[in-house]
């Protein structure tokens, strides 16, 4: 039987899975050669008819750490650790200290979007969404094209006068996690609505059901990023597909991350109008960083506990199904 029909007969309790053939995946001759997808599998990763990820973040720690560490200093620490010292301990004119500040934005997540856009744009086909076109990007690459415009635009914009505008300045962060927090919330709606897509989304067709966006997010970012290529887009879509638990994790994730990040945005600007400039400064670059840290945690456990309850559950849904067909009367 498919693979499709198989999935849908799992989770209404009418078939046996073959654990002989059910552990096939999608032909991973396109992106075979990306550099994370490893082919250790451990025994929990051994589930018939789920497919396997196959990425480990520990297998990446390194570069996880140095480039998630570099960005955020770029992105938080260093405005903050920058502003006060020179805005208080120095005679520099304002000016010249927020274009010093301002110097410092980009360089690495700007190394890192040319990096990216290199993988997409390569003649390759290993990085790029399924069935997607040399020079059409991602969509988390547009998404984060549209805020980094915004947040340069602020940036520029509000150093030029000769007294800079500090209250602007602290803005760029926060109106990023309300663009990011709105997408989230928006599909997560259209997901819950099983509204069709208008236009692709990565590797989701247009017409077909929209997922929340932070399993594009994931998808684009291992496939990309972590250099998992189309092999991982394969298996995360597939696994989404099959695994209802999985499926309210990721449901539940987006939520998550959505409405907190709206929270923080929204909450972080109203902070910055209503207290002295100098501190709003801190608390428009800080206060995100710290929701970041908190969430983050709160995901790495979260996540952990509902895999290891998806796992379980779907060897019982196994097991019950087998008992079902050993108990199943013969046909006459």
């Amino acid at each position: 039987m498919s693979r499709d029909m198989a999935s849908n007969d799992l989770e209404n309790g009418n078939v046996v899975v073959d654990p002989t053939t059910a552990t096939s995946v999608p032909d991973e001759s396109e992106g075979s050669t990306a550099s994370s997808t490893t082919e250790s599998k451990g025994p929990s990763e051994e589930l018939p008819g789920l497919p396997r990820l196959n990425y480990k973040l520990l297998d990446h720690k390194k570069k996880l750490f140095l480039v998630g560490g570099l960005l955020l200093l770029e992105g938080s620490v260093l405005p903050i650790v920058l502003f006060y010292p020179l805005w208080f301990a120095t005679t520099l004119r304002h000016g010249i200290l927020f274009a010093i500040i301002t110097s410092f934005f980009g360089i690495v997540s700007g190394l890192e979007f040319a990096h990216r856009s290199w993988r997409l744009i390569m003649k390759d086909d290993i990085y790029r969404p399924l069935d997607g076109k040399r020079w059409r990007f991602d969509f988390t690459h547009m998404t984060l094209s549209i805020g980094y415009t915004v947040m340069t635009g602020i940036l520029i914009g509000a150093s030029i006068p000769h007294e800079p505008l500090v209250r602007p300045l602290a803005m760029p962060l926060p109106l990023f996690f309300i663009e990011v927090g709105a997408l989230a919330v928006a599909t997560g709606w259209m997901d819950m609505r099983n509204m069709h897509a208008t236009c692709k989304v990565s590797s989701t067709p247009k017409g077909a059901p929209i997922p929340p966006v932070l399993l594009t997010f994931i998808e684009d970012v291992v496939a990309v990023d972590g250099g998992a290529g189309k092999t991982y887009r394969k298996r995360l879509l597939g696994r989404y597909k099959i695994s209802k638990h999985f499926r309210a994790l990721i449901r539940g994730l987006n939520w998550f991350w959505g409405v907190g990040s709206i929270l923080v945005g929204a909450g972080s600007l109203a902070v910055v109008w209503t207290i002295p400039e100098e501190i709003a400064y801190g608390i428009g670059w800080g206060a995100p960083l710290g929701f970041t840290i908190i969430w983050t945690c709160i995901t790495i456990l979260w996540t952990r506990r509902s895999l290891r309850t998806e796992k379980k559950r779907w060897m019982a849904d196994l097991r019950r199904q087998s008992q079902q067909e050993i108990e199943k009367p013969p046909e006459p």
